[in-house]
């Protein structure tokens, strides 16, 4: 009788594990304004050999007395091949306020449709959805970014303030991203990564400060 082998058995016991080149994340971040509560960014990545499917949800409510004073929602499908935004679907009701932002690859350019017109881009771009480490942070440190919300430009000047221990005990990278929106509001981001995963962000808005907290991580939450 032939006897199988420890790597066939294995083979046969847990095919997926084997032949499978899926992997998958889910970024969930509990949203708070000055210390209160105000909603939620969500985000799940599906990674399948060369090709990278993303989506985000975020919705964000401020309230007093009883009233809404400003409601944010944004939703965002990105497609990646090899490393290149080839599509990206997004968009955001900005108290009221109706924005999108599409990305189409063809051939060789990007076609951008947005709320502030069409454009034709010869050179692949990086959104601003700041999941993707590798696009986003590494490289010059003075990068120009499509934002998600109205496919406007943002030029960031990226700064390295090194490792820092947050959430009691994750070491993670420390950057700064400072630029300005096509409105002329300043961009004030601080934004951290633990192995090149996104894991906090805090940013300044309106003279409010903006953070956000993975779930787990978060003990207002629990």
């Amino acid at each position: 009788m032939k006897y199988l082998t420890p790597l066939s058995l294995f083979i046969i016991l847990f095919p997926f594990l084997v032949f499978s080149n899926n992997t998958s994340d889910e970024l969930f971040f509990n949203v708070y304004r000055n210390d209160s509560k105000i909603g939620y960014h969500k985000l799940k990545i599906q990674n399948n050999k060369n090709t990278i499917s993303s989506e985000i949800e975020i919705k964000f409510e401020v309230t007093f007395l009883g009233f809404v004073l400003y409601d944010y929602y944004h939703f965002n499908s990105e497609q990646w091949k090899e490393n290149t935004l080839i599509s990206m679907v997004a968009q955001t009701n900005k108290n009221g306020d109706e924005l999108f932002c599409n990305l189409e690859k063809k051939d060789d350019s990007f076609f951008i449709n947005g709320s502030i017109g069409n454009k034709f881009l010869d050179k692949k771009i990086t959104p601003t959805t700041y999941w993707k480490f590798d696009q986003l942070i590494t490289g010059e440190k003075n990068k120009i970014v499509l934002n998600s919300q109205d496919c406007s430009f943002i030029e960031f000047k990226i700064e390295n303030l090194g490792k820092e221990k947050i959430y009691d005990s994750v070491i993670a990278n420390h950057f700064k991203l400072t630029g300005k929106e096509v409105t002329g509001d300043d961009v004030n981001i601080d934004i951290w990564y633990h192995k090149e995963r996104w894991i906090k962000m805090i940013f300044l808005k309106d003279g409010s400060k903006i953070e956000y907290f993975l779930a787990e991580h978060d003990t207002e939450e629990k």
